[in-house]
């Protein structure tokens, strides 16, 4: 689940810049996202995304403007996240096949995770709890609250808080491993956070891999690869897959 201090970094460093731009973005609403925990990882993958394509209840930009109001929305991020009780990252397979909400089934971002999680034998895939082994998050916290990614403005207001984010992150949950499913053009300005990786010149949809090192000294198995939106699943594993045993 989220940690307060991710709460508090998302606050003062994404809402805040969030709502002293706000003149500047469209008067539409925003959600926010902050990384989930499942209740059974245990270091073993954390998958990351581009942004939420929607979430928590909505706010307007210029409602940022203020620390209490942020304060208080970071908080309502951080519910939305925890959940009831139960492992939140049940939602994944508890809408899978669904056909009356997000069917996460004909997503081929969760249906790719499915199919790493299971060649890497981080979890029985065939089991419902398989999400709970994983930590989830996006690069970028704040996107439409209506869907979809956040615009090239949206991006630049909230990327240095979302950067200390991701670091916080990292060390927070300590990934022996990460896969971003987002392409470079997303993930480069973020890769400043380690060093180690090397171009995916021999792969097709794996665009960096290797060993990365974090300014703390941790080191982790990393691959950053193309979203599979609209490519073969089974080859995108494939690559996935072998970029990690390299």
């Amino acid at each position: 689940m989220a940690t307060d201090p991710e709460r508090d970094l998302f606050a003062s460093g994404v809402l805040a810049a969030v709502g002293r731009d706000a003149a500047r973005l469209p008067p539409t609403q925003i959600t926010g996202f902050l990384a989930m925990a499942g209740r059974s990882y245990d270091h073993g993958l954390m998958v990351v995304g581009r942004a939420v394509n929607g979430w928590a209840d909505g706010i307007l930009p210029r409602e940022l403007a203020t620390a209490p109001t942020g304060t208080r929305y970071a908080q309502v991020v951080q519910d939305s996240i925890v959940g009831d009780g139960a492992c939140p990252m049940l939602w994944v397979t508890d809408g899978w096949g669904a056909t009356d909400r997000y069917n996460t089934k004909r997503s081929a971002f969760w249906r790719c995770i499915r199919g790493v999680v299971e060649r890497l034998s981080i979890a029985d895939t065939q089991q419902e709890v398989w999400p709970s082994h994983l930590v989830w998050s996006n690069l970028y916290k704040v996107s439409p609250a209506d869907g979809g990614n956040p615009n090239a403005l949206l991006c630049k207001v909230q990327l240095p808080g979302c950067i200390d984010l991701l670091r916080l992150e990292l060390r927070t949950y300590k990934p022996s491993r990460i896969l971003f499913l987002t392409g470079t053009e997303w993930t480069d300005p973020f890769l400043s956070l380690m060093s180690g990786l090397q171009a995916g010149a021999r792969f097709l949809h794996v665009k960096r891999f290797g060993i990365g090192r974090l300014n703390d000294g941790h080191v982790l198995r990393c691959v950053v690869a193309a979203h599979p939106q609209g490519k073969p699943g089974a080859d995108w594993v494939q690559e996935v897959v072998e970029a990690y045993d390299r």
